[in-house]
């Protein structure tokens, strides 16, 4: 074997041996940034719940994507669980069309009750929300 050859397959080796220490720091550097990132935005289980005395309610709620649905008629009881960021803003409204009895909106967080609202005929309108913490 001559110098060059020599010097040749010691290049190749240190290239190798580069590739694979940045490969080793890139999967630390993803693991690290996943890690810091499910740290920094923890998430909370979110559950809608409205009643209503008519059997049905109009209702509009905080998604899973972080807007709010359209107003859709919904029989009740109404309950819906879904997954969402700390430090989004929740909000549950429901009226009551039939105008008579009452209707209450509720949102647990974590499966604890966090906000509610309540309302027994005029009142056919109730909402709660607020920043998820």
């Amino acid at each position: 074997m001559t110098i060059e050859e020599k010097s040749s397959s010691r290049g190749t080796g240190a290239i190798g041996l580069a590739i694979v220490v940045i490969v080793i720091v890139a999967i630390i550097g993803i693991w690290l940034a996943k890690n810091q990132s499910s740290d920094n935005n923890p998430m909370r289980q979110v559950t809608y719940i409205v009643n209503s005395d008519g059997g049905y309610a109009q209702i509009i709620y905080t998604s899973s994507v972080g807007v709010n649905t359209e107003p859709a008629m919904m029989t009740t009881p109404f309950n819906r669980t879904i997954t969402l960021p700390v430090g989004i803003e929740v909000f549950l409204t429901a009226s009551n069309p039939s105008q008579n009895g009452k209707i209450s909106c509720e949102i647990k967080i974590d499966n604890r009750e966090w906000k509610s609202s309540r309302g027994t005929h005029p009142v056919d309108s109730v909402a709660c929300g607020g920043i998820l913490k």
